[in-house]
C-alpha cells in the first residue's frame, strides 16, 4: 500500500506540474517564430522590406550553423547603408500589453547609427540594438501597449531604422510576441493607438514587475501541500501500516 500511495502521489504531482505550466504558459502569437519552416531559403510567414531597394545591395536568407535553437535562423546582410527588415502582421487585442522579444547577433554592423533591433512597422521606438561584431546571441525586447480599436500590429526584425541607414550582417532567432499583465517600469515601450505618446506607458500600466507565471508556482505549492496532507492522514491513522501488516499475515 505504501508503494502504491507513493506512486499515486508522484503521478498526481507530475500531472499538476504539467497542467499548471500549460494553463499559465503565455502563447507565442508569431507564426514561424524560430524560422524552422523555410521555403526557397526564406522563412514562411515573413515578408521583407528595404528602403531604396536595389538588386544586390541587401541579402535576406536562412542559415543553419550556429543557430540559437533548432536548425535555422534568418539573416539580413546590408552591403550598403540601408534600412532592411523582416515583417509579419500579427493579430492582437485592444487595450492590452505585449512583450516582443528575440535573440540577435551581428557581424561588422556600423556603430554610429541604429544597429540590429526589434521594432514595430510605422513607429520609431526600438528594442536595445546590437552593433559591431557580436558572436554570442543577445537577448533583446520591446514592450507594446495597444489602444482602443487596435487589432493588428506589424512586427519588424531590422538592421537600421527610420533615418538610420546601416551596413553589416544581422542574425535573428527565436522571436516571441506574448501578452503580459503589465509593462515594467523603465522598459523600452511603444504605444499603438490614437495618441502621440510613444515613449512612456500610461501611469496605470507602470508596474515594477511582471507577475506573469508567478501563480504557477503558487498553485504548485498548494498541490504539494494537499498531497502531503493526504499522505500524513493515511500514515497517522495507521491505514498504511495496517494494510502492509495484512499482506504480511
Amino acid at each position: 500500500m505504501f508503494k502504491k500511495m507513493t506512486v499515486y502521489m508522484t503521478s498526481v504531482l507530475v500531472f499538476c506540474m504539467m497542467f499548471y505550466q500549460c494553463a499559465f504558459a503565455a502563447e507565442n502569437l508569431i507564426q514561424n517564430p524560430s524560422f524552422e519552416d523555410i521555403n526557397d531559403n526564406m522563412p514562411v510567414g515573413w515578408n521583407t522590406w528595404v528602403w531604396d531597394y536595389r538588386p544586390g545591395v541587401v541579402e535576406f536568407g536562412a542559415e543553419q550553423e550556429g543557430s540559437h535553437s533548432g536548425q535555422y535562423y534568418v539573416t539580413i546582410n546590408n552591403k550598403k547603408g540601408r534600412d532592411s527588415r523582416y515583417l509579419q502582421e500579427v493579430a492582437v487585442n485592444s487595450n492590452s500589453c505585449y512583450r516582443f522579444s528575440g535573440w540577435i547577433k551581428t557581424e561588422k554592423v556600423g556603430g554610429d547609427t541604429l544597429g540590429a533591433n526589434l521594432s514595430l512597422e510605422g513607429f520609431t521606438a526600438y528594442s536595445q540594438d546590437v552593433k559591431g561584431t557580436v558572436d554570442e546571441w543577445q537577448y533583446t525586447e520591446l514592450y507594446i501597449k495597444t489602444g482602443e480599436g487596435v487589432n493588428t500590429i506589424t512586427l519588424s526584425l531590422g538592421l537600421g531604422g527610420y533615418g538610420n541607414l546601416n551596413t553589416g550582417k544581422a542574425s535573428f532567432d527565436d522571436v516571441v510576441l506574448e501578452e503580459v499583465d503589465s509593462i515594467p517600469e523603465g522598459a523600452n515601450f511603444v504605444f499603438v493607438g490614437n495618441t502621440d505618446a510613444e515613449s512612456e506607458p500610461p501611469e496605470d500600466e507602470k508596474k515594477p514587475e511582471d507577475t506573469e507565471g508567478k501563480y504557477t508556482w503558487v498553485w504548485l505549492a498548494v498541490s504539494v501541500i494537499v498531497l502531503a496532507t493526504i499522505f500524513f492522514y493515511y500514515y497517522k491513522t495507521g491505514k498504511l501500516k495496517s494494510t502492509d501488516n495484512e499482506k504480511d499475515e
